[in-house]
């Protein structure tokens, strides 16, 4: 067992630093790639949650949700947009919906782009981790004729050796791209699922701020009329 264990690493003590370069660029990479997978995964199901609450909350009117009532939460997406309109309420003397709206758009654009940190990153292992252990590859088989050049005769024992061991690093560029590629898609599609919510609370969130200011600006003439 142990045996057939250190038979896959005998390649390392044979080949240059190179290849052993790229064989730890990809390593740490799959590593760093796993752990922005898991965490993206955890966090954006974690607001999915969260912003489906929120959305029937909103929808039920059952009771009035403030952005005080979300500030014992870490990070979540609609606070802010509560916050906008809390903003409104204290300081707009008149309803405008155009205005808020603007106001709310901006917020979802901004805290799209804090929930796509990390994505970048994953396509970028997925679309480059295959190229650079191709470059392993053809180093070490560069490498490998390189040092049978001086043979008078090559048998297929001889090559063979040699070019399964540059073959690693392709492999290992593989093991990191596909997982890479394949959570992107997946962290896309959860993330585009969250933004409809989020664009679902932040219109009931304008059209509930607007209700206020509305009955606000009603009981005011009302008083000025007195």
């Amino acid at each position: 067992m142990s045996e057939s264990i250190l038979s896959w690493f005998s390649w390392w003590g044979s080949s240059d630093w190179i290849v052993r370069g790229v064989f730890i660029v990809l390593i740490i990479a799959s590593l760093l790639s796993w752990s922005v997978m898991l965490y993206k995964m955890w966090q954006l199901s974690t607001l999915h949650r969260r912003e489906k609450q929120l959305n029937r909350s909103l929808a039920s009117k059952k009771q009035e949700i403030t952005s005080q009532s979300l500030q014992n939460r870490n990070f979540q997406p609609s606070l802010q947009l509560l916050n906008i309109a809390d903003d409104w309420l204290k300081t707009a003397q008149q309803p405008d919906r155009k205005a808020i709206e603007a106001n709310m758009a901006q917020a979802l654009m901004e805290q799209r782009i804090k929930l796509e940190n990390g994505l970048t990153f994953l396509a970028t292992v997925g679309s480059s981790a295959p190229f650079i252990g191709l470059l392993g590859t053809v180093w070490g088989i560069m490498h490998a004729l390189q040092g049978l050049g001086g043979e008078a005769a090559l048998s297929m024992d001889m090559i063979a050796g040699p070019v399964s061991e540059a073959l690693v690093a392709t492999a290992v560029g593989l093991f990191a791209a596909i997982p890479a590629v394949m959570s992107y898609n997946m962290l896309v599609r959860k993330l585009r699922r969250l933004t409809s919510i989020m664009e679902g609370n932040a219109l009931l969130t304008v059209n509930q701020t607007l209700e206020k200011l509305t009955t606000t600006t009603a009981k005011q003439t009302v008083l000025e009329i007195k």
